[in-house]
């Protein structure tokens, strides 16, 4: 074997060599046959040592093939092939080179080699990569980097028959913090969010910021909307957890948008599109959280078309109160009526609330709606009372709009102003939804209301997200059990220990509790067993337009309890 001494692989000048960190000639084994003296001081091993072995083993084992590979497709083709691999050095770590290697016109089965040292320009690039793919100030991936996770899971879904969920994370009014407290404030709280969002699922889902204060979770194996929506409500509890800042505290609350993949009913295919609309749903109703609904072009245009009949039908004086009365749940004395607004549309007919109070919401119609009902309520009072009909209280729904505008509590005032009716016989009633959304700014709006007589009620009570550590800081005189434990109560043992658990919470606040939707005598009968002392529903009566209802009352057949 000879290692030639000569400075160049051929009549290049030593300028030539001294520019490149490895240079060398090998045979078909890979035994050195030349080795320039900048390679040796590279490589830094002694020319001697270079005799007893071979270029395969300055090469990390699991990369000896990419090398071998090379070398036989030089000898095959005749033609020059380069190659990156991993070169071991003395006494440090592995150096990232690409080798040039190239057939030696003078030597049969030998080859000439030119390395570069690329560990440098590759460590910049893994660091411009990984800058590409994720978020400088939380670490998370971030949205590039998400859109192409979303549709790898949707391949893996797609060939193992599974489901993946996506979920769109808001958090609410963020600016304000960044306006009370700077953005560098804003930016460790986002941060801290970030890792409140990857404890929540232990590093087991994707998560990624997608923009400045949204975040998404990515869940694979998803068996059902009942998984998606017991981890938006992890979700919900990790960031409703308040935030500190030099002693102070910062609370903050999400929406949540969600889409299931694959969902043929709804033809999710745009995930992040379709989150999104669902994010833009839960904001419009007024919820904590909603999924992706389908709606076809022809759906969208009627929406469209019935938005500008509800204008009109306002101005037309189409929508009216109907009033439900709330009764004593053993002696079906009435003492009070939920006032529901309903819409009689000329050529459609009455248009369930369901429909037109998103649509009011949508449309920037909820706030002048709201105070229509409030001022008309309180005018009902008045006029029930003159003929004789002494009603308790008239209790009024308010949507997340209209509790978020900072007009609310004056347009509160101005109607007890208006009709003269005293504050007492008044409750607003709320979600739960809409009291988590800002914990802070609801529990001043209610204290402020309570303070001048106004009391407040949670509607749908058990179907949010609420903290019991939070709902006994309001001041609060009712809860509403929602209709859906009603339904089942007489078959359902999860139902039924749900009403008694509600119950004993109520007696513990000191709580009125009133259940929605009772129909039958036997849901009556264990709803008085359990606690509750009102309810309401089809049972006693359904919400019945001002003269019906009226009726009732001066003909016996519902009793007012007498004050």
């Amino acid at each position: 074997m000879r290692i030639d001494t000569y400075d160049s692989v051929s009549a290049s000048p030593q300028a030539f060599e001294a520019a490149i960190d490895f240079m060398a000639r090998i045979d078909a084994g890979g035994r050195f046959l030349y080795i320039s003296a900048p390679g040796l001081s590279f490589i830094g091993y002694h020319r001697e040592y270079l005799r007893i072995i071979t270029l395969f083993d300055l090469v990390p084992p699991d990369e000896a093939a990419i090398l071998r590979a090379c070398l036989e497709l030089v000898g095959h083709t005749g033609q020059p092939q380069k190659c990156s691999l991993h070169l071991i050095k003395t006494l440090t770590y592995p150096r990232l080179v690409e080798l040039r290697i190239a057939p030696d016109p003078r030597h049969p089965d030998e080859f000439a080699i030119v390395g570069h040292d690329i560990s440098t320009w590759a460590d910049n690039e893994q660091c411009l990569t990984y800058a590409m793919h994720h978020d400088v100030l939380t670490g998370l991936d971030n949205l590039a980097s998400a859109r192409r996770e979303i549709e790898r899971a949707k391949q893996e879904a797609n060939a193992t028959r599974t489901r993946i969920a996506l979920l769109l994370v808001d958090i609410d009014e963020f600016h304000r913090v960044n306006q009370a407290f700077g953005y560098e404030v804003g930016d460790r709280i986002l941060h801290e969010t970030a890792q409140r969002l990857k404890n929540t699922f232990g590093g087991n889902e994707f998560v990624a910021r997608c923009y400045s204060d949204a975040f998404l979770v990515l869940l694979r194996n998803v068996p059902g909307r009942d998984y998606v929506e017991d981890a938006g409500r992890r979700i919900s509890d990790a960031i409703l957890l308040p935030y500190s800042h030099q002693g102070q505290t910062v609370q903050l609350s999400v929406r949540m948008g969600a889409v299931l993949y694959p969902d043929p009913a709804n033809h999710a295919e745009q995930l992040l599109h379709h989150a999104d609309q669902a994010l833009v749903d839960a904001r419009k109703r007024g919820d904590a959280f909603a999924f992706y609904q389908y709606q076809s072009l022809a759906e969208r245009l009627d929406t469209l078309r019935l938005e500008s009949d509800l204008h009109s039908g306002i101005r037309n004086g189409e929508l009216s109160l109907h009033y439900q009365p709330i009764v004593d749940t053993v002696t079906l004395e009435t003492i009070g009526v939920e006032a529901l607004m309903r819409w009689n549309h000329p050529v459609l007919g009455a248009v369930p609330p369901a429909t037109f109070i998103p649509l009011a919401e949508s449309a920037g119609l909820i706030n002048f709606l709201g105070d229509w009902a409030l001022k008309n309520a309180c005018m009902q009072l008045i006029q029930w009372d003159k003929q004789g009909i002494h009603l308790g209280y008239a209790s009024v729904n308010v949507s997340a709009q209209q509790f978020r505008d900072r007009r609310f509590p004056a347009a509160v005032r101005d109607a007890f102003k208006l009709t003269g009716i005293a504050p007492t016989r008044i409750v607003l009633e709320i979600t739960e939804s809409v009291l988590m959304e800002d914990p802070v700014h609801a529990k001043m709006l209610l204290e402020d209301l309570t303070a001048v007589g106004v009391r407040f009620a949670v509607d749908d009570f058990g179907t949010g997200y609420s903290s019991l550590a939070y709902l006994q800081s309001f001041p609060l005189s009712t809860l509403k059990i929602d209709r859906r434990f009603v339904n089942s109560l007489t078959v359902s043992r999860n139902d039924q220990a749900i009403v008694a658990a509600v119950a004993g919470l109520a007696r513990t606040l000191e709580l009125e509790l009133v259940a929605e939707g009772v129909e039958t005598e036997e849901q009556r009968r264990m709803l008085g067993t359990n606690g509750c002392n009102l309810i309401q529903g089809w049972l006693v009566s359904k919400a019945l337009p001002i003269a019906e209802l009226t009726h009732k009352f001066e003909s016996g057949e519902l009793r007012v309890r007498n004050r």
